[in-house]
């Protein structure tokens, strides 16, 4: 979906600065008809004193203006098509006529205007170019909902002028209206509803939007803000997300750049497409809203616009900055916080090199707004890497300091690319605004070429500009590593202007001792043109061509669908459609699409070859029966893709012309090439993709790898480092979560007091008591058999030689469920608050008798399950119970999560959608987040990966699970289920695993990402499609017997084998004794191949301390073997 993040509320002319105070202020009572597109008001204009004799202002020719005060008033101007008014996007022109109060006398009294009239101006598509173009209108009344604004004039408003307003709106019931400021008064009556808007104090607008509809609405309040949420259906988990993020994004940008400029922000779901920014609301689309990654990508750009754009406003003849620095701090931040900024920065440059191309190149002075790809690389992208040249230039504080320092100075005034280079440039003791002249007045960009004359005692580093254009003054990072030691060092080569103002194209400097390699801006921290080896070949290469053939195939029964598609993307530019038969030439530099399967003349075959060759070199086959990918959401090893459910998309360079990208498209589902047509232009930085369905959505995507770069270096038999981007990002959005609060949760469970929760304990049972006491202040339901929060049973067990009763308990709490139809289901969260104690039941040998607190396992597990449930219980409603249930003898044969199956009857346990057990998740600063058994339903893998996106926090799905904790009995059921983990390290059930070593940081992203999960699947209607053989019923198989020894491995969870690759090794361990390392494979344990990390364990389960066994190892290419004797575990 295109987003049209627009900021409507500027004018392409920058109206006069008036002091505060003394602008026009505007008083309507407006009446609204939406059945009939009908608007009548009574607007009184008052501060006019700047205005000797006359009053001019245009009026949407469906309105017929009548004076009610002293004067006269005529129409100066015939109605005619003008100009679109306040939008930054281009939009069809609308009807106006422009009138004139003529006052009796000089000194200007109130003007009172009526009028009424009708306005409904259709939607049109507007922009140009394969996904640049986007429906809008000037201003509609209607059924579906109410528009208006500044490209309207629907009220008697000067241009060119700011000013006040308030706003009285008469509705019909159950309808309300939102505008910008402030809300004075809601009342509603048997058939009318009156809604006030009042703009703030000292914040002058420079027009005025109303949208109305019969909306939901939803608010939090916070000392910084008053978040509201206007929806058209009742969605109040849709609403909470938008509330949260919306506390988030102002109270971080009040932080970095100042105090929010508004007592509101509003989300308002618009009734077409849109992405619009209004001062202290945003106007966006229904499908736009529930995209699941838009509240961290597109979101927060339409927030941070109230301080760009909607209080400081654009100087329009001096060129739009505001669109390039709302996307630096909005777009670029959120994905450098993710460690993906320079990728980011890297897909910014390579659409600059896709869209701009001969003759389509401007000035970034003259960008106005976005309207097509190349007027998007240069408003957004060039302006976008200017400003972080500009960081790196100054540095992280002053750059700070210098956007809070022209904030403080120019909200609600105009400023310029000047100004805002003045400001950062005195903070910084630099003279910033000729260099920034120096970009903002020029084409082009650079592109660099690096020499390396490589010696044994020293070496000459040259790096020159050899672009058309002259020199630009710049700063280009250069990375060297030198062979006399490891690790990257950091050179800065400064493009600057001599004593005669004359910049040179090249520079160079000395390195003493011989170089091992050399990176010149690796992290693609300059604005430049790119060589074709640094970024693969793109479908935004096709899309952003000057020239353009697509061949239709002519026997094809999807010939006419194929057309439509083609026809769509040929609205404008060089774009040429052809039969195949038709095709006898392709002139240089023309990108080409293949739609179906075309029947190409013999001398063009090779071109359909060459596309598929590339991808078979990167493991993507889309043959006549099986299509693959390199990165499939759908195994095809177990359900390979069947052509006629999906569309595959492929592209690849000409050969021997690199500038000539091609693209083959196919599909063998009519219904989805529609779809296509919408959706393709939006994936332009992809190689490969793979739709389903006839929607249709997408599975799969990737981009081909890269060749050597010209601007990278090294020395022969040398192997370095690749180069990590670990800048920290300006600021990061504070956490919703509470970290403080879990860290000390895990304090609490894993004092010595609790003497490390053994089951049967008073620890255990002092620690469950603490936990129904969290569930009820959370506020979570009691879900016991017995209605209270605690199911009580106990078991028979021999400890130390001695028969024992051990008591047991589990705690659970729950969310109700709040669709009828979904009754009985429920999404079960499991983490267990029981330990080892002083060593029962496993013990290490050497450890009996000393207390394992038992700090990561799991008491960060059960802090996790809180933290969560307590976010849930306060914002979400979901459709299917949450049931959180802290177990006890998981420890003892996962006793705690077969209790739960045999004795749950209001929601039995094979009626589960999912669970998903938390279980060692402390650790994640050694680690990583891993989701194991993600292949026990074939939806879990699309789930993971979607909540990665939508959170930024990625966990490494595992196919398989090694069936470790309380999620296993579920699987006997049929039930799928994964296990959240950080995975494996050396003080596990040791006295080592305390709660100084739990990482509170990580927990919050375990507790993010356990929270979108848990949206997902509470309200999915559907149920999730199980991989295992369980049937629904209540029998589980019994408690196994654990493993006797003990070798020291620390087995990678995350490896799909084959074997059973090593993490780590326990220092003192026969492991480390044996001398196996990190990164080893074990392929075989006594002569038996290990499959994987399950078949590993039962091998061990078999043995007996002392036992000598042969283990084959695999070490980078080097197979061998060697025999290691097992201790007691």
């Amino acid at each position: 979906m295109y987003l049209t993040l627009i900021l409507s509320s500027l004018l392409f002319v920058a109206p006069a600065e008036i002091p505060s105070g003394n602008e026009p202020h505007l008083d309507a009572e407006v009446l609204l008809n939406p059945s009939t597109g009908a608007i009548s008001w009574r607007a009184t204009v008052k501060r006019l004193g700047g205005l000797q004799t006359h009053f001019d202002f245009p009026l949407h020719s469906g309105l017929t203006p009548q004076l009610e005060s002293a004067g006269s008033l005529t129409q100066i101007r015939d109605a005619a098509a003008v100009g679109s008014g306040a939008t930054l996007d281009p939009q069809r022109p609308v009807s106006r006529r422009w009138w004139r109060v003529e006052f009796e006398d000089q000194e200007s009294s109130p003007v009172i205007l009526r009028a009424s009239g009708v306005i409904q101006e259709q939607l049109t598509q507007v922009g140009s170019g394969a996904g640049k173009s986007f429906s809008a209108t000037p201003g509609t009344i209607e059924e579906k909902g109410v528009f208006l604004g500044g490209a309207t004039s629907w009220l008697p408003l000067q241009e060119e002028t700011r000013f006040t307003f308030s706003l009285e709106v008469d509705l019909p019931a159950g309808w309300t209206a939102v505008s910008q400021g402030t809300r004075e008064v809601v009342s509603s009556e048997a058939d009318r509803s009156i809604v006030r808007w009042r703009s703030e104090k000292d914040k002058p607008q420079e027009e005025i939007f109303l949208i109305a509809a019969r909306f939901h609405e939803y608010r939090k309040v916070t000392a910084q803000v008053e978040a509201q949420v206007f929806l058209r259906e009742d969605e109040p988990n849709l609403a909470a997300k938008y509330l949260e993020a919306t506390v988030q994004y102002v109270e971080m940008y009040s932080k970095l750049i100042g105090p929010y400029p508004y007592s509101k922000f509003a989300l308002v779901e618009n009734f077409w497409e849109s992405g619009y920014g209004m001062p202290s609301f945003t106007l966006l689309g229904p499908q736009v809203i529930r995209l699941p990654f838009i509240l961290r990508s597109s979101y927060p750009h339409e927030v941070l616009h109230n301080w760009w754009g909607n209080s400081v406003y654009v100087d329009y003849p001096s060129g739009n900055w505001c669109e390039g620095l709302t996307a630096y701090l909005a777009d670029h931040l959120m994905k450098e916080g993710e460690g993906r900024g320079a990728e980011y920065r890297r897909d910014v440059l390579k659409k600059f090199g896709s869209y701009v191309q001969e003759g389509l190149d401007f000035p970034l002075r003259d960008f106005r707004s976005r309207h097509s790809g190349a007027s998007e690389a240069v408003g957004y992208g060039k302006c976008l890497m200017l400003w972080h040249m500009i960081r790196l230039k100054v540095g992280e504080e002053a750059f700070k300091k210098g956007l809070q320092e022209f904030y403080s100075s120019y909200s609600f005034r105009s400023a310029s690319f000047e100004d805002i280079a003045a400001s950062i440039g005195e903070v910084a003791g630099i003279k910033l605004v000729d260099w920034m002249k120096s970009w903002i007045e020029t084409t082009g960009a650079p592109d660099f070429q690096l020499t390396v004359e490589s010696g044994g005692a020293s070496s000459r580093i040259v790096i020159e500009q050899v672009q058309e254009q002259g020199p630009y003054p710049v700063r280009v990072p250069v990375q060297i590593q030198l062979k006399s030691s490891p690790g990257w060092l950091q050179e800065v080569v400064e493009f600057s202007a001599n004593e005669a103002g004359i910049i040179p194209r090249q520079q160079s400097f000395e390195v003493e001792h011989s170089l091992a390699a050399v990176r010149v801006d690796p992290l693609f921290d300059v604005f430049r043109r790119l060589d074709s080896s640094e970024t693969p070949p793109t479908i935004g290469d096709i899309f952003g061509a000057s020239s353009q053939l697509i061949i239709l195939p002519s026997q094809s029964p999807r010939l006419s669908a194929w057309r439509e598609l083609a026809e769509s993307w040929a609205s404008s530019g060089d774009v040429q459609i052809i039969l195949d038969r038709e095709l006898n030439e392709i002139s240089d530099g023309t990108a080409i699409w293949f739609l179906g399967e075309p029947i190409l003349p013999e001398e063009y075959r090779a071109l359909l070859t060459e596309i598929q060759e590339k991808g078979a070199s990167e493991q993507f086959t889309l043959a006549s029966s099986l299509w693959n990918l390199p990165d499939m959401k759908q195994s095809s090893e177990k359900a390979p893709l069947r052509q006629q459910d999906h569309c595959g998309i492929q592209v690849a360079r000409q050969s021997g012309k690199e500038n000539s990208t091609m693209g083959w498209i196919r599909c063998y589902r009519e219904a989805a090439i529609p779809g296509l047509a919408r959706k393709l232009p939006h994936y332009g930085k992809y190689s490969y993709l793979l739709f389903e369905g006839d929607e249709p959505t997408n599975v799969g995507k990737g981009e081909w790898s890269t060749g050597s770069s010209p601007l990278s270096w090294t020395a022969e038999d040398v192997s370095v480092e690749a180069i990590v981007d670990s800048r920290e990002p300006l600021a990061r959005p504070g956490p919703v979560l509470d970290g403080d609060r879990m860290i000390s949760d895990v304090r609490w469970l894993a004092d010595p007091q609790l003497e490390g929760r053994e089951n049967g304990s008073v620890g255990l049972e002092q620690a469950t008591q603490w936990v129904a006491n969290r569930f009820e202040e959370i506020g979570l339901q009691p879900a016991a058999p017995d209605g209270s929060y605690f199911d009580p049973w106990s078991e028979s067990a021999e400890i130390v030689g001695e028969k024992r009763t051990v008591p047991l308990r589990n705690v659970i709490g729950m969310i109700p469920g709040t669709d009828e139809t979904l009754s009985g289901q429920s999404v079960v969260v499991l983490a267990h608050v029981d330990h080892l104690g002083r060593g029962w039941p496993d013990v290490r040998s050497g450890n009996e008798g000393k207390i394992h607190p038992g700090a990561d396992d799991n008491a960060s597990g059960v802090a996790v399950m809180l933290e969560t449930a307590r976010i849930l219980a306060g914002t979400h409603r979901p459709a299917r119970s949450v049931i959180f249930v802290a177990t006890s003898a998981e420890e003892w044969g996962l006793r705690g999560a077969r209790r739960y199956i045999e004795s749950m009857e209001q929601w039995p346990a094979e009626r589960a959608i999912s669970v998903i057990s938390i279980d060692a998740v402390g650790r994640l600063s050694e680690g990583k987040l891993l989701a194991l058994g993600i292949g026990t339903a074939t939806e879990w893998i699309h789930i993971a990966r979607g909540v990665g996106f939508t959170t930024g926090v990625a966990a490494t799905a595992v196919n398989d699970d090694p069936g470790g904790s309380d999620q296993v009995p579920f699987h006997a059921l049929g039930v799928p289920g994964i296990q959240l983990t950080t995975g494996a390290h050396d003080d596990y059930h040791r006295p080592g695993d305390t709660a100084d070593k739990v990482d509170t940081a990580g927990m919050v992203e375990v507790a993010i990402w356990l929270r979108e999960a848990l949206l997902y699947l509470s309200d999915r209607t559907e149920p999730l499609t199980s991989t295992l053989d369980g049937a629904a019923g209540t029998e589980t198989t019994a408690p196994t017997a654990g493993r006797r020894v003990f070798l020291g491995t620390i087995p990678d969870f995350a490896d799909t084998g084959p074997g059973v690759r090593i993490e780590g090794v326990v220092e003192d361990s026969p492991a480390q004794a044996a001398g196996l390392r990190e990164g080893d494979r074990l392929l075989s344990l006594d002569g038996t191949a290990i499959e994987d990390l399950r078949g590993y364990s039962n091998l061990l389960k078999q043995l007996e301390a002392g036992d000598t066994v042969l283990l084959v190892i695999e070490r980078k290419d080097d197979t061998f073997e060697v025999n290691v004797v097992l201790n007691k575990r």
